[in-house]
């Protein structure tokens, strides 16, 4: 099986004052499983990964990421 390509849908939305964008990405359901066992909150994990590539050391909280403990 072929794995699908990794999408970038980014649409921008207004958070109040703060512009946001919205990333989707498309994985197979075995690949998203295996993250899902490496890093249980792995959307924490990814926003983490992107904070560090772009240099902002600001530590996050779990209550930022409210959806830690979600099925998905």
């Amino acid at each position: 099986m072929m794995a699908r390509p990794i999408m970038r849908n980014m649409n921008l939305m207004e958070a109040g004052s703060t512009a946001t964008r919205t990333l989707t990405i498309v994985l197979p359901e075995a690949e998203w499983q295996a993250l899902r066992t490496a890093e249980p909150d792995a959307i924490g994990w990814l926003q983490k990964q992107i904070r560090q590539r772009l240099g902002d050391e600001k530590p996050q909280s779990r209550e930022n990421t409210a959806w830690a403990d979600d099925e998905y």
